[in-house]
């Protein structure tokens, strides 16, 4: 369990001691460990050298009679070096006239004489710490720099400098760059620039900049310099006053901060901001006028405080008189000053609409603070809404509205024939039917259509509830012509399915028997080019080897057809099993690269070292990959480049086949699987196919639930894309699973 951490102790305040009899130091530390942190020195050489080192001691006790140095000499030295420290002196009864005189001079806090009683020197510490405490709140200083020959000889530095600074007087002493350190860099070339003024004579006014301070905080401060010189008119001194003066700056960013949300309100007030004043003699003037002057009257603010006739001239005279009566009995009764009036401005007539506050001012003045805004806008609006609600009775369909309890509240001309059907007129209840369908939309808020049967015409009724005013609208339109065209519509689809079925039984009949002819005509000429039935010649061995190719074509043709009429009739099945990718991938290269290697296609495959399952058909995946590097080997220029990969993801493979061809366009694209459909890239390259590759393809890998697409662009070569799953489904089996619609072939197909 995490302890809570307990809040810092406040630092105790540091006391230097200094005494050449060290027992009197001893002392001093046990009556006051406890309450400060206690430093003791028997030398005042040892006191200033701690001193020098930058150690702030909040209290400097000290002895008056040092060997070596006197307490006064050290009292020099030593408030050189730590300003901010309080000095108390400790002396005999017969140097009190000195200690005196040192207290006078400021030297000292305040002396005691020895022996001290604890008492005393305890409540003098005291005073002594609560004083130091008000230097470190101090918020400025003052320093001297001397000057011998135009060169600066030495720097003193007086209380505040630590409290400014966040640094010790000795510190500046021992540093001599510590000053220019302490300023932001971007403050001070100014800074050396005004020393160089000054030395040279010339006036400097006050400059402001920023420090950052020994704890690490920025401060604003402001240093002013005075020139002294001696008795030839030769500089001598500078005296430096230096400032804290961030509560100011901040304040002073606080109000411009102020200032400037005000001006952005006002800016952003979608009107026009004015004061306006009404003196006892009569006159009236504007004190202040937004910038939106200029967008609403093409008027600058300037032109109307100068003159405010300036804008009322532009309103129509019976507005004027308006506007002043009101503004008179406003300043009568102290109530608001309101007005509408209409003016010609920038070439166009305009609206608008005032409404102003009075106040009455202590010498007498009433004085408004006002909005006008242009409702120009607003009115037009106004207007077109008032059309709008002319709008139902106009409206050629039926409109009808109904109230909470299903009374007709509203029903415009066009509803004649539905009431003349349902006996009703506006203030009767709608029918039972109509009425349970109207409260259940009302409680629920949403929409609901119906259709309705009026003589020889068909209307679909619309019930829209209306929540916010209690109502449900019922929106009606003559549907009759639109469900003639539907049935219409029906006939002509069941007619068209009944073609397609009797399309599809005829290209498998005929596809089923042109092949037992086809296998015969194979078997004959592959006897006669194996010299079975006798010898044959070159030229006739060519002309059976080109029949025998014709047969392998017309017999993949025939192979697509049925394949495209079983999968459109539900009678294509899956053989699925788990199939290794790498064997899949290297039996189509294999089969193909005879043709591949006819043209100079360099065929190569990517895939993972570890070899991938697919749950799926072997058969119909070699069939789709097949088609789609044969295409690519067929349709892409001679010593161009094929590439079969495939990679894991999640629950699939993904199968790539990318070409360096002359690539698709959208077109394509858009009809690459459609069926019967070819799209030739080079003039005469390949075969020309049925169109039904790619269509077939598709088909093949949504059986699998794959997806198969095409990426490509002009002149960037294609990249197929299809998906396989890894493994057996976990829903019904899907083996027996068809998708019907039309098909289509790429380009390479």
């Amino acid at each position: 369990m995490r302890k809570a951490s307990m809040p810092k102790p406040e630092p105790r305040p540091r006391i230097l001691c200094l005494d050449d009899d060290a027992d009197v130091c001893r002392a001093f530390v046990r009556t006051f460990r406890g309450r400060y942190e206690v430093t003791t020195a028997v030398a005042a050489e040892e006191s200033l050298e701690v001193i020098g080192r930058g150690e702030t001691f909040a209290v400097i006790v000290t002895d008056l009679q040092m060997p070596g140095m006197d307490g006064l000499a050290f009292l020099v030295r030593a408030r050189e070096l730590a300003p901010d420290s309080i000095f108390v002196l400790l002396t005999g009864h017969a140097e009190t006239d000195v200690a005196i005189r040192a207290v006078n001079e400021g030297r000292v806090y305040r002396f005691l004489t020895k022996p001290c009683p604890p008492e005393v020197l305890r409540q003098t510490l005291k005073e002594a710490v609560r004083k130091h405490e008000k230097v470190r709140r101090l918020t400025s200083f003052t320093y001297a720099v001397h000057v011998e020959q135009g060169r600066i000889v030495r720097t003193d530095r007086k209380q505040g400098c630590l409290a400014v600074t966040g640094y010790p007087a000795a510190r500046f002493l021992a540093e001599s760059t510590r000053w220019n350190d302490l300023v932001l860099p971007e403050y001070r070339f100014a800074l050396r620039r005004a020393l160089v003024k000054v030395l040279a004579g010339r006036p400097v006014g006050p400059i402001e900049f920023r420090i950052r301070r020994g704890d690490g905080a920025v401060r604003w401060v402001r240093q002013t310099l005075i020139r002294h010189t001696d008795d030839q008119g030769r500089l001598c001194r500078i005296d430096a006053l230096v400032e804290d003066i961030t509560e100011a700056k901040q304040m002073e960013q606080a109000l411009r901060a102020s200032e400037e949300r005000y001006q952005r309100m006002v800016a952003n007030v979608p009107g026009l901001v004015f004061q306006f004043q009404l003196r006892p003699d009569g006159t009236m003037r504007f004190t202040f006028v937004s910038e939106r002057s200029r967008e609403m009257f093409g008027l600058e603010p300037d032109q109307l405080c100068e003159d405010p006739h300036v804008l009322f001239d532009h309103f129509a005279a019976e507005d004027r008189t308006e506007i002043l009566q009101g503004m008179a009995d406003s300043a009568e009764r102290l109530c608001p000053w309101r007005w509408w009036a209409t003016g010609r401005f920038c070439g166009e007539d305009r609206l608008f609409q005032c409404l102003a506050q009075p106040v009455r001012t202590p010498d007498g003045q009433t004085q408004w603070d006002g909005l006008m805004l242009d409702m120009t806008e607003h009115r037009r609006k106004e207007e077109e809404i008032q059309q709008l609600a002319r709008f139902p009775d106009e409206n050629p369909n039926p409109v009808v509205r109904v109230d909470g309890e299903g009374r007709i509240r509203y029903a415009n001309k066009a509803s004649a024939p539905l009431l003349h059907l349902w006996d009703r007129e506006p203030g009767h209840l709608l029918p039972d039917d109509l009425l349970t369908i109207t409260r259940t939309i009302q409680g629920t808020g949403s929409h609901r259509c119906v259709e309705v049967q009026c003589k020889d015409h068909v209307f679909s009724i619309v019930f829209a509830s209306i929540r916010e005013a209690g109502y449900v609208n019922l929106y009606a339109r003559d549907v009759t012509e639109v469900r003639r065209a539907h049935q219409e519509l029906l006939r002509i689809n069941a007619a068209l399915r009944e073609h397609d079925r009797l399309k599809s039984e005829f290209v498998s009949t005929v596809s089923h028997e042109l092949r037992t002819p086809l296998c015969i005509f194979k078997n004959t000429i592959s006897n006669a080019m194996a010299g079975v039935m006798g010898k044959v010649s070159p030229k006739l061995y060519a002309s059976l080897e080109m029949a025998d190719r014709s047969i392998d074509r017309l017999s993949r043709i025939i192979g697509d057809f049925l394949d495209i009429s079983k999968i459109e009739s539900g009678t294509l099945r899956l053989e699925r099993e788990s199939l290794s990718v790498r064997s899949l991938v290297e039996e189509v290269i294999a089969s193909l690269r005879p043709l591949a290697e006819a043209k100079g296609i360099e065929m190569e495959s990517r895939l993972p070292r570890r070899d991938m399952p697919v749950f799926a058909d072997r058969d119909r995946v070699i069939q789709v990959l097949t088609n789609l590097v044969g295409n690519a080997i067929k349709f892409i220029p001679v010593n161009c480049h094929v590439e079969i990969a495939a990679r894991q993801v999640d629950e699939e493979v993904e199968f790539m086949v990318k070409d360096d061809g002359p690539g698709l366009s959208r077109d394509d694209m858009e009809r690459i699987f459609d069926r019967f459909v070819q799209m030739h890239k080079i003039a005469g390259a390949g075969e020309h196919g049925t169109g039904l590759g790619l269509a077939i393809a598709k088909r093949l890998v949504e059986m699998h639930g794959g997806r198969i697409w095409v990426e490509s662009a002009p002149a960037q070569g294609c990249r197929f894309y299809f998906t396989l799953p890894t493994s057996e489904p976990v829903g019904p089996d899907d083996q027996t699973r068809v998708l019907s619609g039309a098909g289509a072939e790429s380009p390479q197909s």
